[in-house]
């Protein structure tokens, strides 16, 4: 069995090492507010389409390919597979939804992102 001292002793070590850790991984401790932008990486492809949200750039209905035209202006190039992903993370945080009605009403055949 272990004594008192020496069990404080190795939690105190265990402490310092998971601390050595955390600051070795990049991570924060004793944060007491996440930041708004947590869930995605600063110049990430989210970050980038959350951009042209801001801009009102998703105030009308847009597909897939105008969304890379649009980042291909401001030199992000891009592919349809790149923003499948970042889309689909951003749908579900409801900043933006997917439609296929047009903004003259008609129907699309293809999916169509609107902000919310």
């Amino acid at each position: 069995m272990l004594k008192e001292n020496e069990l404080n002793s190795l939690i105190k070590l265990l402490k310092d090492h998971e601390r050595r850790i955390s600051v070795l991984e990049g991570k924060k401790i004793g944060k007491s507010k996440p930041s708004t932008h947590e869930w995605y990486k600063p110049g990430s492809t989210i970050e980038k389409i959350v951009l042209l949200i801001h801009e009102k750039f998703f105030n009308q209905p847009r597909s897939i390919s105008e969304i890379i035209e649009k980042l291909a202006t401001k030199d992000y190039h891009l592919g349809a597979s790149d923003l499948t992903l970042p889309l689909r993370k951003i749908v579900r945080k409801g900043m933006l939804s997917k439609t296929k009605k047009n903004a003259d009403g008609s129907l699309s055949k293809k999916w169509l992102y609107l902000r919310v």
